[in-house]
């Protein structure tokens, strides 16, 4: 017979062994059953429509941005819900919205000023860093942003015109941003335009970290849970990463170095760009920013002000060749423009182009409009302490998380008319009201208080580089591809036929 030790060492194995697993399992479908009664039945937003599993789990978010098919699927939940979603902006994306947790930085040590989700810190970090993106500063670096044009327009005939050879713009047109924000940041263009290539893979990095950063951002619960404990550090980027962040961090690094040393040095700069102002930015106290603070604020200025930029003058590029006839009224306007004088050569400044070019400023807005280079969602969260959020006559809960989308934003019938889904650059020389209207229900840069800070840049680059192209006659042998990765826009297989055009 077993002595009583015995069988309690049998059973404490037996438990452990697979009625544990068992219990485990069991917890999990209890606790996943609950769930979904509880959001189909008892959850205050029960009677909004909505996909069943979309309702009750964050891993179908998740499937859909790592699928790329966040785009139709949001459609249908457009069209489904009826929201009014550009007149809804200015009621979501108030001065005091506080972005939702979706934003969580994944651990790193600090947040850049676009992942900041209170209102009030988001608008310190602003005022701390904000100045040398302002116009003023913007305008006194145009012969920077010029020089790269010309070095750009120079390698395109070197390369394509005079061999005869097809170009894919989609390439090219990065090349061109990544070489303007390193030139007016950092000092010094990285050298894609004269290598003719993605040098050091740092494109396909950013298009590799925001894939991760956009799985992470809808799991953002597990990821603050993981980030926060003793595993955490396996989960978090560093620069010791081989591809995607890691690359971008490198590179990060690289830059920041550099310029420390020659400040320690005593080295003077004969001018003043993005990275230097952020060295010398002081708190209200006197203090700069700290080494987390900086690289953050650095990292942002790799990913969101060269690829984004991009994908614009991508955008702008297919848009107008795909209409002939606007494609035409533009190299017409802007053969008057170079014939009476009006614009300079051999770049027009962005203020010529702004006054004598109205179409194809028009043609920029159009396109932005319709491809907004981040086309996904801006999710702000409904706090108590604020005045309760009614959205077509119904009060949103209190920490529900709610959003608009830059690219369904920008088709709003009601505001842009039954054509919105339509290339129509003369919507915004038709009637000066309705041009108002449009601007202020545009959703491309962002809206309110949280506008992107690199807008003024942007709109430079677009000012000019796609303009330029536009002198030769071109084009299109294949159709271009539009994908969605981690939640941004990017072009691929624009190929082109570049051919000189006397002016």
């Amino acid at each position: 017979m077993e002595s009583p030790q015995t069988i309690s060492a049998s059973a404490t194995s037996y438990l452990t062994l697979v009625n544990g697993f068992w219990l485990i399992i069991g917890w999990v479908l209890a606790t996943f059953l609950y769930q979904i009664v509880y959001y189909c039945f008892f959850h205050p937003l029960k009677n909004y429509p909505g996909p069943f599993w979309g309702t009750v789990t964050r891993l179908w978010y998740t499937y859909q941005s790592y699928n790329q098919s966040e785009l139709v699927v949001y459609e249908n939940l457009f069209k489904e819900t009826k929201v009014k979603s550009a007149l809804a902006l200015p009621i979501i994306y108030h001065r005091n919205a506080v972005k939702s947790r979706f934003y969580s930085n994944g651990g790193f040590p600090a947040e850049p000023v676009i992942s900041i989700r209170d209102h009030q810190a988001h608008s310190y970090r602003r005022r701390l860093i904000g100045p040398p993106y302002s116009y003023s500063k913007i305008i006194k670096a145009e012969p920077l942003v010029d020089k790269i044009v010309s070095a750009w327009l120079t390698k395109l005939n070197e390369l394509f015109v005079e061999t005869r050879k097809p170009v894919n713009m989609a390439s090219w047109a990065t090349y061109f941003a990544f070489d303007t924000i390193s030139e007016v940041g950092f000092g010094q263009a990285l050298g894609f335009v004269e290598n003719g290539e993605d040098v050091g893979g740092l494109i396909q990095s950013v298009h590799d970290g925001i894939e991760i950063f956009g799985v992470m951002a809808h799991l953002y619960p597990f990821v603050e849970w993981v980030t926060s404990g003793p595993l955490g550090r396996f989960f978090t980027a560093t620069p010791d990463m081989k591809n995607g962040m890691g690359q971008l961090m490198r590179w990060r690094n690289k830059i920041i170095n550099a310029r420390s040393t020659e400040i320690e040095e005593g080295k003077r700069r004969d001018r003043v760009d993005i990275l230097q102002s952020f060295f010398e930015a002081k708190t209200p106290e006197g203090k700069p920013m700290s080494r987390d603070e900086l690289e953050a604020e650095v990292l942002v200025v790799l990913i969101a002000g060269a690829d984004t930029t991009g994908t614009s003058f991508s955008s702008i590029v297919t848009d107008i060749l795909s209409s002939p006839g606007d494609y035409q009224r533009m190299v017409d306007e802007l053969d008057a423009g170079f014939a009476d004088g009006y614009l300079s050569q051999p770049v027009p400044t962005a203020a010529e182009v702004s006054k004598y070019c109205p179409f194809y400023v028009a043609c920029i807005k159009e396109a932005l409009r319709l491809t907004p280079s981040s086309p996904v969602l801006f999710p702000r969260e409904v706090m108590a302490h604020q005045p309760p959020l009614v959205i077509d006559g119904k009060v949103i809960p209190v920490g529900t998380e709610i959003s608009c989308s830059a690219y369904f934003a920008n088709r709003d019938k009601e505001i842009y008319g039954e054509d919105a889904e339509i290339f129509r650059p003369e919507r915004w020389l038709e009637d000066d009201e309705k041009a108002k209207l449009f601007e202020k229900y545009n959703f491309t840069w962002g809206y309110g208080s949280r506008v992107c800070l690199g807008k003024d840049l942007a709109y430079m680059e677009l000012m000019k580089g796609p303009l330029m192209l536009c002198t030769p006659s071109k084009e299109i042998p294949g159709p271009p591809k539009r994908v969605t990765v981690g939640g941004l826009f990017h072009w691929q297989n624009i190929w082109l036929d570049l051919q000189k055009r006397k002016v």
